[in-house]
């Protein structure tokens, strides 16, 4: 990720994520500096009452449950709401793919 976040700050990209997403990356070994390197190129979007409206939307829409796809579906939400050409990266393809639907591409990490 730290090789795609640099590419991206290069060509002028914004990386975008959800507040949930980064408790959610988030391990014991993960080195502070890094960390903090990482979140001071990443634009943050919090979850808030909308976005969890809408996210319950989605899991009723695509038939997921929210105990197992709640962050993902917060971050299908704030993916959607970007406009323009939005690339979500992810290790859960299939998942992300329904929740976001066609105007988010998702690729797999």
């Amino acid at each position: 990720m730290i090789a795609r976040l640099k590419d991206a700050h290069r060509s002028g990209i914004r990386v975008v994520t959800s507040s949930m997403t980064l408790i959610e990356a988030y391990h014991g070994q993960v080195q502070h500096a890094a960390w903090a390197w990482a979140m001071s190129r990443v634009v943050v979007e919090p979850v808030t009452r909308d976005v969890a409206e809408r996210a319950v939307g989605l899991l009723r829409d695509t038939g997921l449950h929210g105990h197992k796809y709640a962050i993902d579906a917060a971050l299908a939400v704030i993916a959607g709401r970007l406009g323009g050409s939005v690339v979500l990266y992810t290790s859960d393809e299939d998942d992300m793919t329904k929740l976001c639907g066609e105007g988010v591409r998702v690729v797999a990490l």
